[in-house]
C-alpha cells in the first residue's frame, strides 16, 4: 500500500484536537456556570405493591449507583395490581395490566396520584416497541401525549418493519432495524422509518466501530457504510474499500478496540485501522479503513504485530513511524493492556510513563495485585488502588505509589467500603470496625443534602453527606459522613432488615448520632 500516499497529518489533528478541548474547558471553568448536585444524579422508575394496590417508585441515586438521595411512592389509580413496566424511553414509560396497555410520562403534573392513559385493550396488542409503538390489529401505531388536551395522540405509522429487530440504537431514541426484508432507520419523532436502499438483510452485519462513538460499520458483503446513527448520517466506504485491495463479499471478523485506535479485521490478511477524520490518498481518495499487513499480538487483540514490531497507535502503524519500545519488558509477546489501563506481560506491570510508547516497570507493583474499583460518589469517593494480599496500594497517573495500608487479613470489600483486619475503610478515610468482618455487608446507603448548589456563580460550596449501614451476623451498624466510628443500633435483628429499604434506611438513620 505504499503507493497511497496520505496526506492527512493525524498527529496533527489530534494535537489541534486536544488544543480545542483545553481551550473549551478553560472557558467553562472561568465562566458563571452553576454547579449542583442534582446534574450527577439519576433517577429510576419501579412499580411496588403497598397493601396490595400499585405505587410508582422514583429513586433519586448518587452517582455511585447505590446510596439513595430520595424516593417517594405515588398510588397508581386505574390500573390492576398486577401492572408493570414494560419498557421506558425518554420521559415515556409503557405500562400493561391484565387488561390493557396504557402510557405514563415521568414528567409528572400531579404528585399525590397517577392515572395511566390507556393506548390499546390488551387482546389487541400484537407487539411493542420502544415506549411508545404498538402493533394492533397488523398495523402500528405510534401513541403520544398531546400537550393542550392531555389526551392520547394515536398516529399510524406509515412504514416500520412487522417484526423488528434492533442492529444499532443512539441513545435520543434513533434505531438501525432490520426484519426479513430490509434495513430500516427510525426516529421516535418522525413517526414512521424509512427503509436503506441497496441492502440484503439477510447478509447484514453491523458493528459498532468504536464504544464512545455513535458510528456503526455496516455491511451485506456487496456495499458497506459508515452510518452515525446519531444523526443518520450515511458514507458509502465500498469503492475505497475495494481500491485498497479487499474482495468481495467483504466480511467482518471482528472489531476490536484500544482507546486510541480501532481495528477492523475483514479476514483477509490485514489489520484495517479505522480513522474517524479520514485519510486522503495521492488519488483524491478519501478513505476511513486502512489496510496493513500485521496480526493481533495476542489473544486479547488491542496491539498489533507488524513484522515483529509492535504496535498500539494505528496512525503509526500505517506511516512506519517507531513502534513501541518493550525493550524493558520481560515477555513481549504476552503483553496486554489491563482494564485498568496499564501493560502486564504475566510477570511485571508496565506504563507508557512520557507517551512515547516507552515501556517501563512499575516497581511498586508485584504480578499478585489485583485492581480494586474506588468510589464514585459526588463528593466522598475513594480512587481505585491494587491489593497484593498484604498491602493496598495507591498510585498516581504517573505510577508513582504514593500511598500504602499494611494488611494482614484478606480484604473484603463492601461495595461502597473496604474490610480489613479490624479497620474499615471508607470515603478515603480509616476509622476502627467494631462489626464482624467475615459476615459484614452493606444494606443500603442514604444521602443528606446539605447544601445542593453553589448559588450559581460558585460563591457558596456543594454540600454533600452520606448515611452508610451495615449487617453482621449481631447487628447493624451506622456511618455517617465524617464520623470517627461505627454506631452500633440496638434492637435490630440484622435478619428483619431487607436490603435497600429506603424507608428502613431512613428509621435507622433516626436511631444514629446526633450530627454536630
Amino acid at each position: 500500500m505504499k503507493n497511497h500516499m496520505l496526506k492527512f497529518d493525524y498527529k496533527k489533528y489530534l494535537k489541534l484536537t486536544l488544543l480545542v478541548v483545553i481551550y473549551s474547558i478553560a472557558k467553562l471553568e472561568n465562566s458563571n456556570a452553576s454547579e449542583c448536585y442534582r446534574y450527577h444524579t439519576s433517577t429510576s422508575y419501579k412499580i411496588v405493591l403497598v397493601k396490595e394496590k400499585p405505587y410508582l417508585q422514583i429513586t433519586v441515586l448518587d452517582p455511585n449507583g447505590i446510596s439513595i438521595q430520595q424516593q417517594q411512592r405515588i398510588p397508581m389509580l386505574q390500573v390492576c395490581n398486577n401492572v408493570k413496566i414494560v419498557d421506558q424511553s425518554g420521559a415515556d414509560i409503557l405500562l400493561v395490566d391484565s387488561n390493557a396497555y396504557y402510557l405514563l410520562q415521568t414528567e409528572l403534573s400531579e404528585t399525590n396520584r397517577i392515572i395511566p392513559l390507556k393506548l390499546a385493550d390488551r387482546k389487541n396488542v400484537k407487539a411493542t416497541f420502544d415506549a411508545n409503538l404498538l402493533q394492533i390489529d397488523e398495523k402500528w401505531f405510534s401513541f403520544s401525549v398531546d400537550p393542550y388536551t392531555k389526551k392520547i395522540a394515536k398516529t399510524a405509522s406509515k412504514l416500520f418493519p412487522n417484526q423488528p429487530t434492533v442492529i444499532a440504537q443512539f441513545q435520543n431514541r434513533r434505531y438501525l432495524l432490520k426484519d426479513s426484508n430490509h434495513i430500516y432507520k427510525y426516529e421516535k419523532n418522525q413517526l414512521t422509518s424509512e427503509i436503506i436502499d441497496g441492502l440484503n438483510a439477510a447478509k447484514v452485519q453491523c458493528f459498532r466501530l468504536e464504544s464512545n462513538e455513535d458510528k456503526y460499520l455496516l455491511t451485506d458483503g456487496n456495499v458497506a457504510y459508515i452510518y452515525d446513527i446519531s444523526n443518520f448520517d450515511q458514507e458509502d466506504i465500498t469503492t475505497s474499500l475495494i481500491s485498497l485491495g479487499l474482495k468481495k463479499p467483504f466480511v467482518i471478523r471482528e472489531i476490536a478496540s484500544n482507546w486510541l485506535n480501532s481495528f477492523v479485521d475483514f479476514d483477509d490478511g490485514n489489520i484495517w485501522c479505522y480513522i474517524p477524520a479520514g485519510l486522503s490518498l495521492q488519488d483524491g481518495t478519501n478513505v476511513y479503513l486502512y489496510p496493513v499487513a500485521a496480526k493481533w499480538l495476542n489473544k486479547q487483540h488491542q496491539l498489533v504485530d507488524k513484522s515483529g514490531k509492535i504496535y498500539y497507535n494505528a496512525w503509526d502503524m500505517i506511516n512506519d513511524q517507531m513502534p513501541m519500545d518493550v525493550s524493558a519488558v520481560a515477555q513481549p509477546s504476552s503483553l496486554e493492556i489491563t482494564a485498568f489501563g496499564y501493560y502486564f506481560d504475566g510477570t511485571s506491570f508496565y506504563t507508557d510513563e512520557d507517551g512515547t510508547g516507552k515501556l517501563v516497570p512499575i516497581t511498586c507493583l508485584s504480578k499478585k495485585v489485583q485492581y480494586v474499583n474506588g468510589v464514585h460518589s459526588y463528593q466522598k469517593g475513594m480512587p481505585s488502588f491494587f491489593d497484593d494480599g498484604k498491602q493496598l496500594i495507591f498510585a498516581d497517573h504517573t505510577m508513582q505509589c504514593y500511598r500504602k495500608i499494611v494488611h494482614q487479613s484478606p480484604l473484603k470489600q463492601l461495595e461502597l467500603a473496604f474490610a480489613y483486619d479490624d479497620q474499615l475503610l471508607i470515603e478515603d478515610r480509616i476509622i476502627a470496625n467494631s462489626a464482624d468482618r467475615e459476615t459484614m455487608e452493606l444494606i443500603g446507603s442514604t444521602v443528606d443534602v446539605i447544601q445542593g448548589c453553589d448559588g450559581g456563580k460558585g460563591q457558596i460550596s456543594v454540600v454533600i453527606e452520606y448515611n452508610y449501614f451495615f449487617r453482621d451476623k449481631n447487628g447493624i451498624y451506622a456511618y455517617h459522613s465524617g464520623d470517627q466510628e461505627l454506631t452500633l443500633l440496638k434492637d435490630i435483628i440484622p435478619s428483619t432488615v431487607e436490603r435497600d429499604n429506603y424507608d428502613q434506611l431512613r428509621e435507622f438513620q433516626k436511631k444514629m448520632k446526633p450530627q454536630t
